[in-house]
Formats: structure tokens, sequence, C-alpha cells
């Protein structure tokens, strides 16, 4: 699968939007103890989750196919520093990567993995990631919940809506996030158009764009999937702090390799 650098419009202004969302690392955090062996990030995009890994004493290697945000990890792991673990980035497809080393723990955090918007891609992408994994190695992910998404609402005008005004500290602009979202249910898949205005203080507006389409999938689909992709689903979480599925508005998956079973 090859695309373009979705990213590379909103870049600069990704872990200003979302680097207040940490509830996810000590999930993963937690699950790194339980295995030996280097862990491998699927969609490290700009380190959100591999650097404070790294920090906590980890051997971390992210892949991503955006060459900025690769750009913005190195960025920032130059300013925080890895600690006394390490975080090695490399520029590949989640789809077909493959690596002579095997890892304890492969995951592909928030909700990166809904980017396969196709069921090959899915598999192509779980299958990469059995085969990465050492003996009783972990393989774990989240993605959004389908319920969360009104499916009724086809073909009707999608409202731009205001998500956050912000000001950025180091500038000093002052950031609106807007989010427009269509959904299609034949597909199973939801259009999202964000626009981030920046206002400079003179009152000129310079606005970034970005345009993705996330897959949605039900925790019978994705069960199945990681079963024929060689994967033994052991718990599925409603949100990261382990609540029952239904609880919360994603479906976070743990999984085993087969062959340690």
């Amino acid at each position: 699968m090859t695309q373009d650098d979705l990213y590379a419009p909103i870049a600069e202004i990704y872990d200003f939007s979302y680097n207040d969302f940490l509830d996810d690392v000590d999930f993963y955090d937690n699950l790194a103890r339980a295995v030996d062996g280097p862990i491998l990030e699927l969609g490290v995009g700009s380190g959100r989750v591999a650097i404070p890994l790294a920090q906590a004493g980890y051997e971390v290697m992210g892949i991503d196919n955006s060459p900025t945000m690769l750009e913005q990890a190195r960025l920032r792991l130059e300013a925080e520093g890895a600690g006394e673990g390490s975080l090695e980035l490399v520029e590949g497809e989640m789809t077909e990567f493959g690596f002579e080393r095997q890892f304890g723990m492969v995951f592909c955090a928030a909700n990166t993995f809904q980017h396969m918007l196709t069921t090959k891609d899915q598999a192509d992408c779980l299958r990469c990631a059995a085969k990465s994994l050492a003996p009783r190695g972990i393989f774990a992910m989240s993605i959004r919940s389908p319920v969360t998404v009104d499916w009724d609402e086809v073909d009707a005008p999608a409202p731009l809506l205001l998500d956050w005004t912000r000001t950025d500290p180091a500038t000093g602009e002052l950031v609106m996030k807007m989010v427009a979202a269509e959904a299609d249910p034949a597909r199973m898949v939801r259009k999202l158009t964000y626009i981030y205005d920046r206002v400079r203080r003179d009152g000129q507006l310079r606005r970034n764009v970005f345009v993705t389409e996330l897959r949605y999938s039900t925790q019978a689909e994705i069960t199945l999937l990681l079963q024929q992709c060689g994967l033994r689903v052991t718990h599925v979480y409603g949100d990261y702090d382990l609540t029952p599925v239904g609880i919360g508005d994603n479906l976070v998956f743990v999984a085993r390799a087969e062959a340690s079973a």
C-alpha cells in the first residue's frame, strides 16, 4: 500500500493538538513490563507513545510512512532524550514490513490501525506483526468502536464544528481546531476533515487542512482477523483503564502470538 505523506499538512501542529492525550501511555508501559526484548510501534508518528516508553528504559523501534511525522519525532527525541532506553525510527509501510530481529511486543496506538481501509490491508499488517513477534510476544492495538458513529447520516451535509480554541504558548497565536465528519456505512468508513486556523497577533490567518478516512470494525471482525493471522486474543477492553467493552468508546485488543499457546 503506497500513499502520499498524509500527515504533511499538520505535522508541525500535531503535537500541539494531541500532546495532552496520555491515556494510553501507561497501558502500553504495563504491557511492555510483561515481555522481554525490544518493542515495535506501528504508526509511531511524532513519538507520542514511543518516546515515553524509551524514557522508561525500553528498546523501542517505530515505523511510519510519513517522513514529516518521523522528522517531528526526531526533533522531539533530540529535545527530550530517550532516557535509559532507545528509540529507532524507520520509514516504512504498516502493510509490508519485516526485520531480522523479533520483538517482545508490537503495538498500534490510538486509531492508527483504522487507516487500513480494506480487509486485505488489515490482514497484511497483522501478518507482518505476527511474524515480527518473539515466542510469547504480545500484540496490542486500539480502535474506536463503531457504535460511537451515527451511520444513518448518509448524504447529509457535514457541519464543520469547533473542537477547541487554544493559545500556542510558543508563539502566542490563537489556534482553532474544527472538524467535519461524513459517514460511509457501505464501506464502514468515516471521512474526517480537520481544519486548523492560526491567528497571529496582527490578525493574519494561516490555515492547515487535513483530510483522512478511518475504517471502523466490530469486535468480532477484528477478533477473527487476529486469529486468522496467528494472533490469539486474550483480552478486549472498552478503554485503556481496562473497563469492559461497551462502557468506553474504544475497542482495545491484547493478543499473543499463536505459537506461544
